[in-house]
């Protein structure tokens, strides 16, 4: 037999050795962000990292205007991997709210702290099974 009629083979087999770092598994996170006094952060990020991994795996998900989110990592709202994470949050600025001085952004309503893993001070454990998660979040300091 010559090469060229087994060269589907060679594909396959190469393909065998190469994929054998299987994709974890992701389970279902959803949740809410909200405000010490209940109301929902209306916009923005939630991002969660894996602590412990060999290679970085993120988790991310847009935050809703009545303040939930999804998370996914391989693909949309697909999850996330199971084990602690840490977690940092990111606020859209909302432009045209009527700013009185045109061309400004309006103050941060999240206190900055959540904008970075190392800070936040946000850390979950993500189970195998459906995760629903609360989060509070602080006002930004005037």
């Amino acid at each position: 037999m010559s090469f060229y009629r087994t060269r589907p083979y060679w594909g396959l087999l190469l393909t065998m050795i190469l994929g054998c770092g299987k994709q974890p598994n992701a389970y279902v996170v959803h949740g809410m962000v909200v405000f010490p006094d209940g109301s929902p952060l209306r916009k923005g990020t939630v991002e969660f990292e894996a602590i412990g991994q060999t290679k970085p795996i993120t988790a991310s998900g847009e935050i809703a205007s009545d303040g939930t989110f999804q998370l996914g990592t391989f693909q949309a709202k697909d999850g996330a991997v199971s084990g602690q994470h840490r977690v940092a949050i990111i606020a859209d600025y909302e432009i045209g709210t009527g700013v009185e001085r045109p061309g400004e952004l309006p103050a941060p309503q999240l206190h900055p702290k959540f904008r970075s893993f190392k800070t936040s001070g946000l850390t979950f454990n993500v189970k195998p099974q459906m995760n629903n998660l609360l989060i509070e979040v602080e006002y930004a300091t005037p």
